[in-house]
């Protein structure tokens, strides 16, 4: 007998597997609709300049490059303490307090989701050497 014939006899004898496991329900803040926001990189300028969230939903922030350099999305504040989850072609960065920034290629795109919990102003700029690209990030 094979390998693979013991395991099937271990499955077996372990009984029928639960038609009830335990799957994890969704908090009340996961039945809302998600709030997508676009940032466009044009012209070493971030468009809009001011992007504004709602506190407390599910939220993707979405910064698209169309320029023909690099930049990068530095945020200052909004997310401290707050789990996210980002995909895209960007390079993340995290640092021992959390996500750092993300630097997006030439036609490349970061999307970063999260839910905004603190209300307030919060700046964001690019730290590539020579850009001066600075906006803002509003959540009431």
């Amino acid at each position: 007998m094979g390998w693979w014939l013991s395991i099937l006899m271990i499955i077996a004898m372990s009984g029928p597997l639960e038609a009830d496991t335990q799957v994890p329900t969704l908090a009340a803040s996961d039945s809302e609709p998600e709030q997508q926001v676009i940032v466009d990189i044009r012209g070493r300028k971030f468009v809009p300049s001011t992007v504004t969230l709602r506190a407390g939903q599910k939220t993707k922030l979405v910064f698209q490059n169309h320029d023909v350099e690099l930049h990068a999305f530095v945020p200052v504040g909004l997310f401290a303490g707050v789990n996210l989850n980002i995909t895209g072609n960007g390079a993340p960065e995290f640092g021992p307090e959390g996500f750092k920034r993300v630097i997006i290629p030439t036609e490349g795109r970061a999307e970063i989701r999260f839910v905004p919990e603190q209300t307030g102003e919060f700046p964001f700029f690019c730290d590539m050497p020579g850009h001066d690209m600075k906006a803002t990030i509003v959540v009431q």
